[in-house]
């Protein structure tokens, strides 16, 4: 467990829209944060904000993304935290594996999972020379534990990216113990992957009809209140070492001691 930080650096993946930019709204709103984002926007560099443009699916950017992140050395050995959150993905190709493309299939494994192992490679050896600790969140999705129909290459994109979380936790934090890695499920939250899985017709995926009510009767959370969850539960000490989370459960559990904390006064 670890206190919260006063002077924190966030690396977030795919921050265009959704839940990365969620994240680094969130991110800057705490105090003495630093926040670089990874993603396809045009490149810029602040005071306590940079974006680095980056498309994911060049294996090879990504090492020199981060020779491009620039951090001062005092302010680096100031940090109480860094944080990585490999929050960048893709759902293509719908439908079942038989009908997807050659190209898309290894585009979502080369996005969802290969380029998170790089990604979490590079943030080692970028942050290892910091003070205070570091952690890697890397987001997963309930496709990764229970098969759906139409999401072949997603789902075992992200399986693969939980045992990935699991050995990376093991292998850095054996090294260095200042480094943890988990896995955080989301939810169902309203961003364009919503929208596209709602467009798709019922060949491609067979829940498009629960998808479609979780819209229509408002179950879907914002992407800013899933961020500001995930960070607030991190800043709290609530995350251990190779761990794998549900921020929906987690913030149910949240209401739920807080309801029963006010009956009791």
């Amino acid at each position: 467990m670890m206190e919260a930080p006063e002077n924190s650096l966030f690396i977030i993946t795919g921050t265009t829209r959704g839940i990365g930019a969620a994240l680094v709204e969130s991110a800057l709103a705490q105090p003495h944060s630093t926040v670089v984002g990874l993603s396809r926007k045009k490149s810029h560099y602040g005071k306590n904000h940079q974006n680095i443009q980056i498309d994911l699916n060049d294996l090879d950017e990504i090492g020199s993304a981060f020779q491009r992140i620039h951090v001062d050395r005092r302010h680096a050995q100031a940090l109480t935290s860094t944080v990585l959150v490999n929050n960048a993905g893709v759902l293509d190709p719908i439908g079942p594996v038989m009908d997807c493309d050659d190209s898309m299939i290894s585009q979502n494994i080369r996005v969802n999972l290969t380029a998170p192992l790089i990604v979490c490679r590079h943030f080692y050896h970028f942050a290892k020379g910091f003070s205070g600790h570091k952690w890697i969140i890397n987001i997963t999705s309930g496709a990764s534990r229970s098969p759906y129909y139409g999401w072949s290459a997603y789902g075992a994109a992200k399986a693969g990216l939980d045992m990935a979380t699991r050995a990376v936790a093991m292998e850095f934090s054996r090294i260095d113990p200042s480094f943890s890695a988990i896995a955080v499920a989301p939810g169902t939250v309203d961003t364009a992957m919503q929208e596209k899985i709602r467009q798709c017709n019922r060949k491609q995926f067979d829940r498009i009809d629960k998808f479609m009510r979780l819209k229509e009767d408002g179950q879907l959370s914002s992407p800013r209140q899933v961020a500001d969850a995930l960070i607030h539960l991190l800043l709290a000490g609530r995350f251990e070492n190779g761990g794998r989370y549900d921020i929906r459960e987690m913030r149910k559990e949240d209401i739920a001691l807080s309801r029963e904390q006010s009956a009791g006064q």
